[in-house]
This record gives C-alpha cells, structure tokens and sequence, in this order.
C-alpha cells in the first residue's frame, strides 16, 4: 500500500503546480526524483510555454516497481516519493535520452535491512535501526534507499554499455548538467585549464557480479545484489590526487574544500 497512498496523479499536479508558482514568481525550478511519466509530461509542457523548469531522476525509478514492493524483501525498496510501474519506467528513460531530464541522481538515503544484526563496516561491527522498525507499525518504517556508490556502475552497465546513451550523454546527466545547475561549472563538472581535476577513470569493459560487497555503503543490503554489471570504476582523482586505486581508498578525512557557488546556468 506504500505507493497506493502516494498516487502518481499526485506527483503529477505537484509538478504542474510547482511550474505554475514558479511563472508567477518568474523563478526557475529545478524537480528532483521523478518517479511518473506524468511528470515528464508537464515537464516537457512547462518547457513549451517557456519556463525555465529541469527535471532529475534516480535510479531507483528506473529499475524498480510496485512488483517490487510486493515481494516478501519488500521493505528493501520503501522510499518516498514511491517506484512506480513499467510505464513509468519507460517514460523516464526517454526523458534521460530526449534531455527533458537533464540530471541522474541518487536521493541516497540508506537504511539497514535488519538493523539488530550488525555487518562490518570499515573493520567493525555497526548495527543501525532500519526497515525492521515497520515490521509491527508500518508507519514507523523508514523511507529511503542506499544509492550513492551504485550510480555510476548501474547507469554505465544499462545505459552506455547498452546503446541507450552515449558515453557524452553519460558525462552530461552524471557531472556537467549537475555542476551547471548547482552554479560550479566550469570549476566542476569540466576538463579544462582551471578546472579541479576530479577525474574518474572507468574501465567499460571490466564484468562485475555487484552487490553489497561492492557498494562500499554502510547498508546491509544492495538493491542490485547479484546483477552482472559490464564497467566499473578503475581511479578517481581529488583535485589531481589519487584517492581510490581499484578497490583501495586512499582518501583522508578532512580532505574536502568549500566550492563557493554561482547562479546556475539554464538548462533546457
């Protein structure tokens, strides 16, 4: 009943109605987590009376519906706003591909599955309240999915190594889109003279079996535990240092500079 309570018709004149303040504010608007074919319809409705609106979705929307909710592990996949249907799923990939959604994010937002039973986590035990918190009062179950560290390999494996998008396509709705919007382009989100060399290297032939073992994310469970994934990330660089070198982190904690923003550009 999680996504029954929160209908796609909801979603839907949420945005219509956000788009709607947003032209008598003459602000731009920026829709993140869409989850409805609906949205990216008014979306692209919105665009064509000429405001400035964008949109983002996540994986999760992507790959994951009611069927899912179903299932006896169905608590794995709570969140809020709610996965949706095969449908939904279809139109979102073609607002990705069209560029009615300028942005792939995450929502990261992990829980534990069974949070009494601790998993080592960077050489010790940790064990969180999680999704077992709704077993006897579903209104106390948390709503949120563990997702940052599967972004890139997931969207790589589905999209690129697939035929979906291209590798550029891939860059834009990962990296540049994301730092024009927020106001850090070209300091992030570029390679050029200037720019902060954040560098990821990426393999896009290597195959992985992922899974929680591979998410380095401080869960007990991963929504894409066993699926053969082609590409996967090789090195990433800080500002030109080396802090992941394959499975080996060599970052520092502390290690992080404020990026002082900018108005956004407009992407439409």
């Amino acid at each position: 009943w999680h996504a029954r309570t929160r209908p796609a018709w909801g979603a839907v004149e949420a945005v219509l109605r956000s788009a709607s303040l947003a032209a008598e504010s003459e602000a731009p608007l920026y829709i993140v987590h869409m989850n409805a074919a609906g949205e990216v319809d008014m979306l692209s409705y919105a665009r064509e009376q000429g405001l400035t609106v964008m949109g983002e979705t996540c994986p999760q929307y992507l790959f994951f519906s009611e069927d899912n909710l179903a299932q006896t592990d169905g608590a794995k996949f709570i969140c809020s706003p709610p996965v949706r249907s095969g449908p939904d799923q279809q139109r979102l990939w073609e607002g990705l591909e069209d560029g009615t959604i300028q942005v792939l994010s995450t929502d990261h937002c992990p829980f534990f599955y069974d949070g009494a039973t601790p998993i080592l986590y960077e050489g010790k035990p940790v064990a969180i309240p999680g999704k077992e918190l709704g077993r006897e009062d579903f209104t106390k179950i948390p709503n949120g999915l563990p997702g940052v560290g599967d972004r890139m390999m997931i969207f790589w494996s589905t999209a690129v190594a697939t035929g979906r998008i291209t590798p550029n396509k891939f860059v834009e709705l990962t990296s540049t889109n994301p730092a024009k919007i927020f106001g850090m382009y070209p300091r992030k989100g570029s390679l050029t003279p200037g720019a902060d060399a954040d560098i990821l290297i990426f393999d896009p032939d290597q195959r992985v079996q992922y899974g929680v073992a591979h998410s380095h994310q401080r869960t007990d469970y991963n929504l894409y535990e066993g699926w053969q994934l082609t590409g996967a990330v090789d090195k990433v660089f800080l500002r030109g240092k080396l802090i992941v070198d394959g499975k080996e982190w060599h970052g520092q904690a502390g290690s992080g500079k404020f990026v002082h923003r900018k108005p956004f550009e407009y992407l439409i």
